[in-house]
Protein backbone atom coordinates (compact mmCIF):
# COMPACT_ATOMS: atom_id res chain seq x y z
CA UNK A 1 0.00 0.00 0.00
CA UNK A 2 0.69 3.46 -0.32
CA UNK A 3 0.06 6.66 0.74
CA UNK A 4 -0.19 9.79 -1.76
CA UNK A 5 0.21 13.14 -0.14
CA UNK A 6 -0.45 16.22 -2.23
CA UNK A 7 -0.43 20.21 -1.65
CA UNK A 8 -2.40 21.20 -4.19
CA UNK A 9 -4.01 25.17 -4.70
CA UNK A 10 -7.38 25.47 -2.72
CA UNK A 11 -8.73 26.42 -5.97
CA UNK A 12 -8.38 23.07 -7.43
CA UNK A 13 -9.59 21.24 -4.92
CA UNK A 14 -13.03 20.60 -6.56
CA UNK A 15 -10.98 19.70 -9.83
CA UNK A 16 -8.99 16.99 -7.81
CA UNK A 17 -11.91 15.94 -6.00
CA UNK A 18 -13.67 14.88 -9.13
CA UNK A 19 -11.18 13.36 -10.66
CA UNK A 20 -10.11 11.19 -8.25
CA UNK A 21 -14.03 9.93 -8.35
CA UNK A 22 -13.24 8.60 -11.65
CA UNK A 23 -10.34 6.15 -10.46
CA UNK A 24 -11.75 2.69 -10.51
CA UNK A 25 -10.95 0.93 -7.18
CA UNK A 26 -10.04 3.95 -4.90
CA UNK A 27 -11.64 3.88 -1.75
CA UNK A 28 -11.59 7.37 -0.82
CA UNK A 29 -9.40 10.94 -0.09
CA UNK A 30 -9.17 13.35 2.43
CA UNK A 31 -8.88 16.76 2.16
CA UNK A 32 -7.24 19.20 4.61
CA UNK A 33 -7.04 23.20 4.79
CA UNK A 34 -3.63 24.05 5.61
CA UNK A 35 -1.25 26.78 5.46
CA UNK A 36 2.15 27.12 5.42
CA UNK A 37 5.59 28.54 3.29
CA UNK A 38 7.71 27.41 0.54
CA UNK A 39 10.91 28.66 -0.89
CA UNK A 40 9.49 31.96 -2.68
CA UNK A 41 8.13 32.96 1.02
CA UNK A 42 11.41 33.01 2.85
CA UNK A 43 12.78 36.54 3.87
CA UNK A 44 16.47 35.26 5.23
CA UNK A 45 17.57 39.14 5.11
CA UNK A 46 15.79 40.00 8.60
CA UNK A 47 14.50 36.37 9.63
CA UNK A 48 13.32 36.49 13.05
CA UNK A 49 12.03 33.22 13.72
CA UNK A 50 9.98 34.22 16.83
CA UNK A 51 8.12 37.15 14.69
CA UNK A 52 4.65 37.08 13.97
CA UNK A 53 4.51 35.31 10.62
CA UNK A 54 2.01 36.27 8.27
CA UNK A 55 3.12 35.01 4.85
CA UNK A 56 1.01 32.03 4.94
CA UNK A 57 0.14 30.96 1.79
CA UNK A 58 -3.00 28.50 2.20
CA UNK A 59 -3.29 25.16 0.47
CA UNK A 60 -5.17 21.99 0.39
CA UNK A 61 -3.89 19.09 1.73
CA UNK A 62 -5.10 15.55 -0.54
CA UNK A 63 -4.31 12.16 1.22
CA UNK A 64 -5.13 9.08 -0.42
CA UNK A 65 -4.31 5.63 0.67
CA UNK A 66 -4.47 3.47 -2.49
CA UNK A 67 -2.85 -0.49 -3.45
CA UNK A 68 0.16 -0.44 -5.44
CA UNK A 69 -0.96 -0.68 -8.07
CA UNK A 70 -3.12 2.61 -8.29
CA UNK A 71 -0.39 5.01 -7.43
CA UNK A 72 0.41 5.83 -10.73
CA UNK A 73 -2.94 6.45 -12.03
CA UNK A 74 -3.82 8.30 -8.51
CA UNK A 75 -0.38 10.92 -8.66
CA UNK A 76 -1.21 11.37 -12.68
CA UNK A 77 -4.68 12.29 -11.59
CA UNK A 78 -3.86 14.41 -9.06
CA UNK A 79 -0.69 16.60 -10.93
CA UNK A 80 -3.17 17.19 -14.07
CA UNK A 81 -6.01 18.06 -12.28
CA UNK A 82 -3.97 20.70 -9.35
CA UNK A 83 -1.98 21.89 -12.20
CA UNK A 84 -2.24 25.24 -13.50
CA UNK A 85 1.36 26.09 -14.58
CA UNK A 86 1.77 28.57 -12.00
CA UNK A 87 4.21 28.49 -9.43
CA UNK A 88 3.09 27.56 -6.36
CA UNK A 89 0.92 24.89 -8.09
CA UNK A 90 1.95 22.42 -5.03
CA UNK A 91 4.11 19.27 -4.64
CA UNK A 92 3.21 15.20 -4.52
CA UNK A 93 4.57 12.99 -2.25
CA UNK A 94 4.41 9.01 -2.46
CA UNK A 95 4.99 7.01 0.90
CA UNK A 96 4.98 3.42 1.74
CA UNK A 97 2.09 2.31 3.93
CA UNK A 98 3.20 -0.59 6.69
CA UNK A 99 0.13 -1.49 8.10
CA UNK A 100 -3.61 -0.45 8.54
CA UNK A 101 -6.07 -1.07 11.50
CA UNK A 102 -9.59 -0.67 10.48
CA UNK A 103 -11.08 0.70 13.40
CA UNK A 104 -15.03 -0.45 13.29
CA UNK A 105 -13.81 -4.23 13.63
CA UNK A 106 -13.78 -6.01 17.19
CA UNK A 107 -10.57 -4.98 18.72
CA UNK A 108 -10.74 -8.46 20.91
CA UNK A 109 -11.83 -10.72 17.38
CA UNK A 110 -7.80 -10.90 16.87
CA UNK A 111 -8.78 -10.05 13.05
Amino acid sequence: MKQVKAYIKANKQADVTRALHHIEGLTGASFSNVVGFGRGKQNTSGYNPDADVSGYVRHVKVEVVCSDALVGQVVDTIHRAAHTGLRGDGRIYVSDVESEVRIQEDPDSGN
